[in-house]
């Protein structure tokens, strides 16, 4: 690391407003958007004001009503530095589970607290910070810094990043996905892929299953088998691919054999697995479960597929975002691997470089403890004004 991004760092902490950074999160958490069922409407505007307030130019894109994707940009140059996080949120749940209200974003012992703070307004409100720190320090970009602050991401994204990427409405050259990452810099993602599986059986009394055909019974099978099928393959940097059932929805009544069972399915594939190759293996645990039960009847249906992404750590955006992240914390950057998903895949796969980092702990994202560390927010701030610095600086 520099002396001279130490140097930066220091100076840029000195520009940082605390205040009115903590304001804007305050602001945000305090406007619920919960997805499902997708309530983002309210802290969309709010959203867009504070770029507004910034003076960036402000787009709102929306594919369905009410559920907006707020695009600010500064700067006109070609080159194009991209920065994506989201504004929806996982449901609260029962308010008595949490120690303080969901949504009163009370601080207590340098701590926000609430839904959101962390996954992902947290890192939200870093960002705009970053760019106030920018103003401040008079800086220019040399190229077009892209903000997009989305809808959607927590039930995949389809609505909000997938819908940018996909109609070209951001078309950032590399990038930067703002997670909880507790500021180390993810350069490689798991694919998320999901799938329904249904069996068909044949109704029957259930004082004689004999003259029927489970389909519960036969989706239990199918299920023993999902991990036992997967692929014998280990990434060095994500680790081995992994299979869960997560819902299951089958028979009508306690007293009939059921003549159907529907299970959906969450797979997280790594290199070197293809799509072709993730749907063999769900597919192989019915065809494992077909030699106990010859008469079963079943389908497999790949309902979304995204792929893994990995990003050399020599990579320029890679190096340039450890080294904000270093100078900004004082300790060396960690580079890691990310088992969950983001939206980083859908910049991934239209052909930027891209990466995860922001502040917050991700093991309480979802959870009723969430909250961040206010000066963990703060050093998220000015790493990534150092990086939007370094990446779009003259130099770049």
């Amino acid at each position: 690391m520099s002396q001279t991004m130490e140097a930066t760092a220091s100076q840029f902490s000195e520009l940082l407003d605390r205040e009115q950074l903590t304001d804007r999160l305050v602001a945000m958490v305090r406007e619920p958007s919960e997805n499902p069922p997708g309530e983002e409407a309210r802290v969309g505007e709010l959203v867009a004001s504070q770029c507004q307030d910034l003076e960036l130019d402000v787009e709102v894109h929306e594919l369905e009503t009410g559920r907006p994707n707020v695009v600010a940009r500064w700067g006109s140059g070609k080159r194009v530095v991209g920065y994506c996080s989201h504004f929806d949120v996982i449901p609260a749940g029962d308010h008595k589970l949490w120690e303080q209200d969901p949504y009163g974003a009370k601080i207590i012992d340098g701590r926000m607290h609430g839904r959101g703070t962390s996954d992902a307004k947290g890192p939200i409100a870093a960002a705009l910070e970053a760019v106030a720190i920018l103003r401040r320090a008079g800086f220019a970009p040399d190229g077009t810094l892209e903000l997009a602050f989305v809808s959607d991401e927590e039930t995949m994204g389809f609505i909000g990043a997938g819908y940018l990427v996909e109609q070209r409405l951001v078309r950032p050259d590399v990038a930067i996905v703002g997670e909880p990452t507790s500021l180390r810099v993810v350069h490689a993602q798991r694919g998320a892929c999901w799938f329904q599986i249904t069996t068909r059986g044949l109704a029957g009394h259930g004082s004689a299953p004999e003259r029927g055909r489970s389909a519960i019974k036969h989706m239990a099978e199918i299920i023993s088998h999902l991990e036992t099928s997967l692929p014998r393959v280990n990434h060095e940097v994500l680790g081995g691919p992994s299979i869960n059932a997560g819902t299951i929805h089958g028979g009508t009544k306690v007293n009939v054999v059921p003549a159907s069972c529907v299970v959906e399915v969450d797979r997280r594939s790594v290199p070197p697995e293809t799509r072709e190759s993730v749907i063999e293996s769900v597919e192989a645990a019915v065809e494992r479960a077909s030699k106990r039960f010859p008469d079963i009847d079943a389908s497999v249906e790949l309902q979304f597929y995204g792929e893994p992404f990995v990003l050399d750590v020599g990579a320029r955006l890679v190096q340039d975002v450890a080294a904000a992240t270093g100078a900004a914390t004082g300790r060396p950057p960690e580079l890691i691997g990310f088992r969950g998903a983001s939206d980083a895949r859908y910049l991934a796969q239209a052909g930027a470089d891209v990466v995860v980092c922001g502040p917050g702990d991700i093991s309480l994202a979802h959870t009723a403890r969430e909250s961040i560390d206010l000066e963990e927010l703060e050093r998220a701030a000015v790493a990534y004004a150092l990086a939007f610095e370094r990446l779009l600086g003259p130099a770049s």
